[in-house]
Formats: structure tokens, sequence, C-alpha cells
């Protein structure tokens, strides 16, 4: 066993680079073992390329997905570079997302059938070698998480959940990896994150029996054991979003919920960070770490869409081995995504193929008609452009609240309502609408809160919302497929509000966004103006960075699950009908938008026609992988027209990270042929 690198724990540095070069002309590896890390995240249920819901696989190419799709990459990569140079990686939050994981996890949960968790037949299956705990890993409750962790071959690591009790880590912290490559020992320590935040996400279902600690302290204690163990190769698995959180000032108590990049930047030891949660596409990003190393970080796209493939060379360190960064070996990394497979897997197709028949009854069975929709709706534009079908959340939401305040104190106060577009691909077809359309529509159980807030705190609370999109020239068109999911904010946590008039002008800087701020008739919002703010019990923890709501006067605390008040809503009208609910009252613009005057007319139109969603591309179209055509910005506003078009799914890369990745990825294939 070599001994522990000594590193000493200094001040985060900064980032310095975003690429790696490419490698240089006829640049050869050194003698030293290749080592291959194969990484997903965020599956969530998605074994499958299946929508339980629309009953038919995705088939638009930035939807397609699942773990099937993957194991073809598994198996090719290791066809390719052999076996023990191969390790495979999850990175959390697997057994909830589908009816797949619903089913297994709570209609007919593992803990009482006995049966095999279908994810962990998968993940056994494709041969993983460890795998994080992700916040959704606890959705179902303790009981069903060990069952499902009984159930893995792989370990599930986590280092800063400890047992309440002990304080000791309630999972295994880290582990590590025995590999002989081109008959040299390599061992690889993986150590295990989760983001703090699941404090905000789930309360009843580990309250009591686990706590959080900061991962970056967790780190730094798991780490140079890891090291001091003979890990060669230090891979951190860290369910958390790259971030914004800066390293100066940083509080190990704030519970930050996307602190990947602190911990690439503030932890010495690490050669590899795999990120997550944020449901971000994050090929690859090189940042400096505290000892004055190179760390590489890499986030594969969410629900099975894709699945990085990072390459190693290894030199001599001692009696060990250690990262090559070297010109011309420096690290590399390869996204593989779904639509890109040419076949899935038909021996992991035919392990769930019981599990998934089952999944399918469940729907049928579970997922009741509710009502009859009047018009199709979907909500693959609902992050850049108002639409009914989320506006169908916040109105039933709205109403709700309205009701349950009837005869309080704070009845005449305006009610507004939050929803985010939680998925791209939900629709409520044209025709019949079931409770399975809602679940595509509205993934997770939460439960409806109201609080009361100001105007100037409902400002702050869009401007918070408004850092997802990513700043632009004034009067600039702008394109969905790079002007959302800014600061890698996921969809899930961008909110759009009803009962208010806005504009976000992305022309300005994060701040300074919300303008055309007004009541429905047109009146501007004053700073001491007072709303009902209708929410889910979720962001009303101040999850997402959102303001106020943490501290604000609760008005209201329900116990349905809100899938339950929409269904209940539906039902007792049979109809789903946008005339109901659709008022546009928010858009996306590149130029200043000047706020009417009480007496005009509202700066949105309030029963606008709107423009129709083109059908998903038909299969064998070509991937959305790079930004499509800008849409044109009219003059005189700079405001987004209702498209409709999707937005590529698939994020700027670090172009010069891919292009070394590929370019060294096709000159070892081309060698090996």
């Amino acid at each position: 066993m070599r001994p522990c690198r000594t590193v000493p724990f200094a001040a985060a540095g900064a980032l310095v680079l975003t690429a790696l070069a490419a490698p240089a002309p006829g640049a050869v590896p050194d003698d030293g073992p290749e080592l291959t890390l194969l990484a997903t995240t965020d599956v969530h249920g998605r074994a499958l390329n299946w929508d339980y819901f629309a009953e038919a696989p995705y088939d638009a190419p930035e939807d397609v997905l699942g773990l099937a799709l993957l194991s073809s990459v598994v198996a090719d990569v290791r066809a390719e570079k052999g076996e023990e140079s191969v390790v495979v990686l999850d990175n959390g939050d697997a057994i909830q997302g589908t009816p797949l994981t619903e089913l297994y996890g709570l209609a007919e949960p593992i803990t009482e059938t006995g049966a095999e968790h279908p994810m962990a037949t998968a993940f056994n299956l494709m041969g993983y070698d460890a795998q994080v705990v992700g916040n959704h890993e606890y959705d179902y409750g303790l009981d069903v998480l060990a069952a499902y962790e009984e159930d893995l071959t792989a370990p599930l690591l986590g280092a800063n959940v400890l047992d309440a009790a002990t304080g000791e880590p309630y999972h295994e912290p880290y582990t590590l990896i025995e590999r002989t490559i081109d008959g040299e020992q390599v061992t690889v320590g993986v150590v295990g994150l989760l983001t703090p935040a699941l404090r905000s996400f789930v309360v009843d279902e580990i309250e009591g029996q686990v706590v959080l600690a900061d991962p970056v302290a967790a780190a730094r204690e798991w780490v140079p054991v890891a090291r001091a163990a003979g890990a060669d190769v230090v891979v951190v698995l860290a369910h958390t979003g790259e971030g914004t959180v800066p390293d100066a000032g940083y509080d190990p108590s704030a519970a930050y919920e996307d602190v990947a990049a602190n911990v690439a930047r503030m932890v010495p030891g690490i050669d590899v960070v795999v990120a997550g949660h944020s449901h971000q596409d994050v090929p690859a990003r090189v940042y400096e770490n505290a000892d004055g190393g190179r760390v590489l970080l890499t986030q594969p796209y969410y629900w099975a869409r894709s699945m990085s493939e990072v390459t190693l060379e290894l030199v001599p360190d001692g009696d060990g081995w250690a990262v090559d960064w070297s010109a011309g070996n420096a690290p590399s990394v390869e996204p593989h995504y779904g639509h890109e497979v040419v076949a899935a897997d038909p021996a992991l197709i035919a392990a769930l193929e019981p599990a998934h028949r089952a999944a399918i009854e469940y729907v049928a069975q579970a997922y009741e008609p509710v009502a009859e929709a009047t018009e199709l709706m979907r909500a693959r534009t609902a992050r850049y452009e108002d639409t009914p079908i989320l506006d169908f959340v916040t109105h039933v939401q709205a109403e709700v609240v309205r009701d349950a305040l009837a005869g309080t104190a704070s009845a005449d106060l305006p009610v507004l309502a939050q929803a985010s577009p939680l998925s791209r691909t939900a629709v409520f077809p044209q025709g019949m609408v079931t409770t399975g359309h809602i679940a595509g529509l509205y993934l997770y159980p939460n439960t409806l809160t109201a609080v009361e807030l100001t105007g100037a705190q409902v400002r702050d609370y869009l401007e918070n919302a408004a850092r997802y999109y990513a700043q632009v020239e004034e009067g600039a068109p702008f394109d969905p497929a790079t002007g959302t999911n800014a600061e890698g904010i996921g969809d899930y946590n961008y909110d759009v509000l009803s009962g208010v008039h806005y504009a976000i002008d992305v022309s300005q800087p994060a701040g300074q966004r919300v303008t055309a701020f007004t009541h429905p008739d047109g009146t501007p919002v004053a700073d001491d103006d007072r709303f009902v703010l209708a929410l889910n019990n979720f962001r009303q923890t101040g999850a997402g960075g959102y303001p106020h709501v943490a501290d604000a006067p609760v008005l209201y605390t329900g116990q349905d699950d809100i899938r339950d008040l929409l269904a209940d809503w539906a039902r007792a009208r049979g109809v789903i009908d946008p005339d109901d609910f659709f008022v546009e009252n928010w858009r996306v613009v590149t130029a200043p938008v000047p706020a009417p005057s009480p007496t005009d007319e509202p700066a949105i139109p309030t029963d606008p026609t709107p423009a129709p969603t083109p059908a998903p591309s038909a299969p064998g179209t070509p991937p959305a992988t790079a930004a499509p055509s800008p849409t044109t910005t009219p003059a005189g506003g700079g405001e987004l027209p209702a498209t409709g078009a999707p937005g590529a799914s698939v994020a700027l890369m670090a172009g010069a990270v891919l292009l070394a990745g590929a370019a060294l990825g096709l000159a070892r294939r081309r060698a090996a042929s």
C-alpha cells in the first residue's frame, strides 16, 4: 500500500479552465494504464425508453432515453477497452420518477413483496461498480431504501448522510475498486456525497433518523481516508449541482443545494467529480484544486439521456499511479446520448419485461380517466413561454387556497400561485385525460401551502426565478436551447406565477430583469402591496434559493397531494378547457418594456390564442445537438414569440474538451480496429 499523498487544506482556488486543449498531433499516451469511467446520474426510474402515460416510446431525438440504451454503450466500451479498465458509476436519484418505481416503492413496495427492485436489476445486469444516494432515494422511506440497497451488487454510498443517533455515516462513505489493467494494479477510490438540501426535500421520511452534514466537510474527511487506503485515483460521486456558491465565505451550515464545484475546488486529493441533481448536461469542466492540481467535473444528462465516458491516462506515482495531465494525455470526456445508440440491450429488456408489464398494468388500473381535454396541451415550451398546461396547475392551486381562506382576514388579498415546468414531455391529449397524464405533468408528491408576501418580496421571488435565463444583448434573438438553464438551474427550480403580470427582460443582468410588473388591471405592483402566494411545500422551504417564503406568515397548510387536487378539479368539471384558466400573464423579452398606466389595457393579453405546438420529431430526425435557429425577435419590444417549438435538450458543451475526447477516442478506436 502506497502512502497517502500529502495535500494541504489550503483555500480554494478559482476556476481557471473550462476546457482542455486538444491533444497535440501525433501525441501518444505514456506506457501507464488507461482507466475509463462511465457515469450516469438522475436516472429517475428510466430503465426503458418508454412513456408509461403516453403508452408509447419516447421518439423525439431529444427525449430518447433509458438504461437499456446506455447498457449497449457500456458493452461497447468494455469490448473496446477491456472489462478490467472500465468502472461504471451512478450518481443517484434512481428509484423515483416513473410508475415503474412508484409500483415497487409505494403501491407494492419491495419491503412487502420481497421482489427485487427493477432498478437494481438493471444496475446489476449492467455491472455498476458503485452508486451514491440521491435525495429522491428517500422518498419511499428508509425501509424501502434499505431493501433496494440489499438488492444491489454495488455499494450504495453517502459519506455526509449521518445516523441521527450515532453521528456515524448511515451509508458506506467510500469504496475501493481494484482493477488489473495491462498487468498493472490500479485502485479507484469512490466517495459518495449528497446535497444537504435533502433537509428541505423530505422531512417525515428521515426525521429523527438521519441528518445531513456539509458535503465539503465530509469530502475533506473521507477523501484522505480513501487515499490512505490505497486509492490511486479518487472519484467523488456528488449528487449536487455544479453550483455558483463562492468559496470565500463558504458556510458549512448553510445547506447549499448545489456545491459540486466547491468540492472540486476546495477539497485536495480529488481527480474526478461526477455532479448531478440539477438535471443539467455538463460533459466536462476543469477546476483548479486547493492543492494546485486539476479536477475534472462531468455531469451526464438526466433520465438516462446520456452517459459520460471519462478517459484517464495514468502515470507512475511512487509505488502507485496518478492521473496524467500532460499535454496530449490529459483526461478527456465523450458523452454518449441515447438517441445516438443503434439498439438497446436485449438482455436488459428481457430482464425487465416482467416489471415493465406490471408497471403498464399498474398504470391502467391506478390511473383512471378524469376529464376530457378540449385541445392538445404540451409542456415542451413551458420553461420559456406561458402555456395552458402549466396555467392549469396554478389555477387549481389558487382556487383551492382562495376557497380555504374564505371568511378569514386574508380573504380579500389577491392570490398568486406558483408552478414549475417539471417535465418537458408532459402532455394532455385532446380527449380523455387520466390521472396518469396529471402525474406525468406534476412529478412529485408535494402538498399545497400558502404564505403572505409583499409586492417587493414577490418581485424578489420573480427575480430569483429569472436567473434561469442567460443574459443576451438588448434586442437580440432569444434561443431557448442556449438561453435557459443558466447558472445550472434545473427546470424544476424555475417558477412562474399566476395572478400578476410581468415580463422578464433577459437583456438585463440577473436581479434586474422583472419589468412591466402589474396587477391584472394594469396597475403597477407597489412594494407594500400584500399578496397570498400558493406554492408547494418543497418551495415553501426556500429550496431553489427562493427568498422570503420560508420566513413568511403561513396562511394555509394542506394535506392533499397536489396531483390529487388537480385530478379532483378536473373530475368535478368533466372537462379541461384552456378557456377556463389560461391567462398569458408573463413573457420573456430581450428589450425594455414600459409598464402600462392603470388605465391602459394590460401589457400582456388575457385571452390570447396560443400558437399550436408542432408534433414531436419523427424517429430518425437528426439529433438536436446544436442550437436550433434563433427565434426572430420582433421590432419594438424584443418579445419572444409563442413559437411552441421545442428547444434542444442538449446544453452547450465544453467544446475543447469534447474535441479532445472525440479526437483521442477516435484515434484509439482506429488503432484498435
